[in-house]
């Protein structure tokens, strides 16, 4: 079971990362407290797992990310653990700039799960 220390940890790591390209990312609500330790993704999603996830998203698709635009959505989908996690972008101002939040709305482990989303970005 991820516990919530584990996932403030987990966002700043990649947020760390992201920093100087003017990106971040941020777990929603939903995705916390209502999808991430769902007995439903069997097996149960392990911290390490999404680490995994989100190191290769920032080695192969950080460029693709940076050419999102305001209110783009898109999806990242692990080939290996099968775990899904639709997302949305926010580009706001911050101190003069421009900054990109994306948004990962929900977390499942569904290997055959159907995005809507025509932007996916394979780990």
């Amino acid at each position: 079971m991820i516990t919530p220390a584990q996932i403030t940890a987990l966002e700043s790591s990649v947020n760390e990362i992201l920093r100087r390209h003017n990106m971040s990312f941020k777990l929603s609500k939903h995705f916390v407290k209502d999808r991430m330790n769902d007995s439903r993704n069997n097996p149960l999603i392990m911290i390490a797992e999404l680490n995994s996830i989100f190191n290769r998203l920032t080695a192969l698709h950080l460029e693709s990310l940076k050419k999102l635009k305001h209110h783009d959505s898109f999806n990242i989908r692990c080939t290996v653990s099968h775990i899904n996690m639709p997302c949305a972008v926010n580009k706001v101002q911050v101190d003069g700039g421009e900054h990109q939040e994306n948004i990962v709305i929900t977390v499942m482990r569904k290997k055959d799960w159907k995005s809507k989303d025509p932007k996916e970005f394979l780990v």
